[in-house]
Formats: C-alpha cells, sequence, structure tokens
C-alpha cells in the first residue's frame, strides 16, 4: 500500500470513523503483524489473539496518531511490541510456559529426536530468558530477531537514539549468553 493510500485510509478513520477505511489499513498490515507475533509466541492462537489485540488498540488510538511524529507502521510495530511485552510479563503466560504438554511442542522438521528435543528445549530456555529482562531490553531484542528490523528501523519504532539501540542489545546479548552459560 501506497503511503499517501494509507495516510488517506487514516484521515478517513481519524475524521468520520470510517469502517471501510478500517478494515482495509488492517488488511493491508495483518499479515506482517502477525508474523511479527508468530515468530514469538510460536502458537498460532496466541498470534491471532495477540494480532487483534494489536489492532483494536491502533483502532482505539488512530486519534492520537501523528503521522509527523512517526510512520504508521513505526507506530503500529511500537504497538505491537509493547502488546508482546505484555503478554510476556503475564501470570498466565509464563505458567503456560512451564506447563506445556509434549504434545504441543513443535520441533525442527531435520535432526534426530534428540536433537530436536534439545533445539526445541534451547528455544524455550532463550524464550524464559528473554521475557525476563527489563521490557526496554526485550523489545529491542523481539524486534530485531523476530521483526527481522535493523537498528536504525528499531530506533525510529522505540524512539531512542540509534545508538543507545545498539548499546542495550549488545548489553541484552551479554546478558543472555551469561545466563546460557550458568544453564
Amino acid at each position: 500500500m501506497s503511503i499517501d493510500k494509507e495516510a488517506s485510509l487514516i484521515k478517513r478513520i481519524q475524521r468520520q470513523g470510517d469502517r471501510r477505511a478500517a478494515e482495509e489499513l488492517i488488511s493491508a498490515h495483518y499479515r506482517e503483524i502477525y508474523a511479527f507475533a508468530f515468530r514469538q509466541t510460536g502458537d498460532m492462537d496466541a498470534a491471532m489473539d495477540l494480532t487483534q489485540e494489536v489492532f483494536l488498540a491502533v483502532l482505539q488510538s488512530i486519534h492520537r496518531y501523528d503521522p509527523k511524529k512517526a510512520g504508521f507502521r513505526t507506530w503500529l510495530y511500537r504497538i505491537a511490541s509493547h502488546k508482546l511485552a505484555d503478554l510476556f510479563r503475564s501470570p498466565a503466560y509464563r505458567f503456560r510456559q512451564k506447563t506445556v504438554p509434549l504434545e504441543e511442542l513443535t520441533l525442527p522438521a531435520n535432526g534426530s529426536p534428540e536433537e530436536q528435543w534439545l533445539d526445541a528445549e534451547e528455544l524455550r530456555q532463550l524464550q524464559r530468558h528473554i521475557a525476563e529482562l527489563p521490557d526496554e531490553l526485550q523489545s529491542i531484542l523481539r524486534l530485531r530477531f523476530y521483526g527481522e528490523k535493523n537498528f536504525r528501523e528499531i530506533a525510529e519504532i522505540l524512539s531512542l537514539p540509534e545508538g543507545t539501540v545498539k548499546t542495550r542489545y549488545y548489553a541484552a546479548i551479554r546478558t543472555l549468553r551469561k545466563e546460557a552459560g550458568e544453564s
């Protein structure tokens, strides 16, 4: 979708509450935000729920969106990052992560069953370690790992200087390496 078309839809939603414009705007970004959520949760239902929460939040706060402060995709990812942080902080999510039945684990398709189990367990441990980091570090790592964003894009999404993003990213990586060494 072109930036002009997107801006037109946003104005129609802001001024008139245009439902069709809202549907078109959401449709244009739905898959991208769903994929971002799915890469982090690994759970189709959780990703779908989270994507819907993101777009509900977008529609509830779109009257406050200011294109002079950030592009729409940047603003959208900022909302998605906050919703993901809320999810990973929630007691229900933490409990579920500790009690996932074996049959629900998604294992990689290559390697022996033992290697697949170890890979899945390592991924779960990494996700647990990330969830224990402060929110600002989690957001940076999640946008980098799962959103495949570069440092400049992350800085824009989080309204931080690029140097700060890099410093926090590398500090988070050092923390994760330290945690992995202790596990």
